[in-house]
């Protein structure tokens, strides 16, 4: 043995074992440190959005997800580059899909062969629709508790007051109500203009997920003191001059607009406007003030006008008695010289012509729609005539919005005959149906 160690050869080949043994330890050691650097990772990459593909000219699709979760598993330094870098891709392929309901994978691209990725949700349900696109009118919305007391809104208008509306068929289908919604602060008693955005909604109120050209419009609200509407009753005041009879009073207006505090208006019945027939010398209409009631802050008009039918003695007529009490629709022919008489029919319709069929009306002057009109011609063919020789017409044609309109009375009658109305204009009040 001491032979043995003795020997150099023996410590060279002893040296060399150790030398290979100590190498593969080492090496066995690093190799093990790689594998911890490379070794596998598991991440979750949250709201990743989603593309999809689709006729977005022509179609709209509902049910698609905004973003994903995408779940992603392999060599961490991949991992790493893939959380990094995000130049990948997720997306819904729906281009050779036909209209309806469809269950379709969530797709991706991108990403490196040697990891696992899966994306939660795998799959979604989708709808694809046909885009169309309508058009609606706007109806303004204002919360009326905004008022100050005694305040209403008396009229609304939008500017401008129709709207298009694009999305998928099933939900323009559904649409109920186009609203452009004002708001202001409590107490409000004077008129304003305000720019409101346009709601779309269906018949529940829900919000609708469309498209709306323009989104927000100019809304104009006419605010003024509350009223009604009460009838007007003629007092006859006064005596009559010496020889004049006052056989009528009556007035085209029946009623009268007042404005105050509620409680106060709601209690009035009537308005009393006095005439005085002391200073009547003869037959013709006259316009007579009228006087607010105590507690109503004013009236819709100050005068109204009054007609007087008398009848003045003179040496040739005073035997002749008028019957105080005619009720007839027509007055009797008054005769003229050279034979010509005039003849009033009383109560005739005023047709109002030309009215688009989107718009009420009403009349505001005369209240009741009716004006009295005179023929003149000769007394022969005048005592043929009828009222339905006779028509009173306002031409409408104009009238494109909502408001109160003054407008000329036309009167178109029998040849015969020279017709003439009593008043010369009417007055209407416009709405939109």
């Amino acid at each position: 043995m001491d032979k043995m160690m003795d020997n150099p050869w023996f410590l060279r080949i002893v040296s060399l074992l150790f030398a290979v043994l100590l190498f593969i330890t080492v090496q066995n050691e690093l190799e093990g440190n790689q594998m911890n650097t490379v070794g596998t990772s598991v991440e979750s990459i949250q709201d990743v959005p989603v593309q999809v593909y689709y006729d977005d000219d022509n179609l709209v699709v509902t049910g698609a997800p905004d973003t994903v979760t995408l779940n992603i598993e392999g060599p961490s330094n991949l991992v790493l580059s893939a959380q990094t870098m995000q130049d990948y891709t997720v997306f819904l392929d729906l281009r050779e899909l036909p209209l309806g309901q469809h269950e379709v994978e969530v797709q991706y691209e991108n990403l490196p062969e040697r990891l696992k990725v899966r994306t939660d949700p795998r799959t979604v349900t989708v709808t694809i629709e046909e885009l169309i696109t309508e058009e609606f009118a706007v109806e303004p919305d204002m919360n009326e508790r905004l008022l100050a007391d005694n305040y209403v809104v008396k009229s609304t208008n939008v500017e401008p007051n129709r709207v298009t509306v694009t999305g998928a068929r099933s939900i323009v289908e559904a649409i109920s109500f186009v609203k452009a919604t004002v708001s202001g602060e409590q107490g409000l008693n004077e008129s304003f203009t305000q720019e409101a955005r346009v709601r779309v909604l269906d018949r529940d109120l829900n919000k609708l997920d469309v498209v709306i050209k323009p989104e927000v419009v100019n809304v104009s609200v006419e605010i003024e003191q509350y009223s009604k509407e009460v009838p007007i009753v003629l007092e006859q005041t006064g005596s009559p001059q010496d020889g004049v009879t006052i056989n009528s009073i009556t007035s085209t207006v029946s009623t009268m607009r007042v404005f105050g505090p509620r409680s106060v208006v709601d209690a009035l019945e009537e308005i009393p406007v006095r005439v005085n027939v002391s200073q009547i010398e003869e037959s013709g209409t006259v316009d007579v003030e009228v006087e607010a009631p105590e507690g109503i802050d004013r009236v819709g008009r100050d005068t109204v006008p009054v007609i007087i039918n008398a009848t003045v003695a003179t040496p040739e007529n005073e035997a002749e008695q008028v019957p105080e009490d005619d009720t007839s629709v027509n007055t009797p022919p008054e005769d003229t010289e050279d034979g010509v008489t005039s003849r009033t029919f009383q109560n005739v319709p005023i047709v109002i012509a030309g009215l688009a069929e989107e718009w009420s009306s009403t009349f505001a002057i005369p209240s009741d729609g009716v004006v009295n009109v005179t023929a003149t011609g000769s007394e022969s063919q005048i005592n043929e005539l009828t009222a339905e020789d006779v028509q009173v017409r306002i031409d409408a044609s104009t009238v494109d919005e909502e408001g109160e309109f003054t407008l000329p009375i036309e009167v178109e009658g029998s040849d015969v005959a020279t017709w003439v109305a009593e008043l010369s204009q009417a007055t209407i009040t416009v709405a939109r149906t």
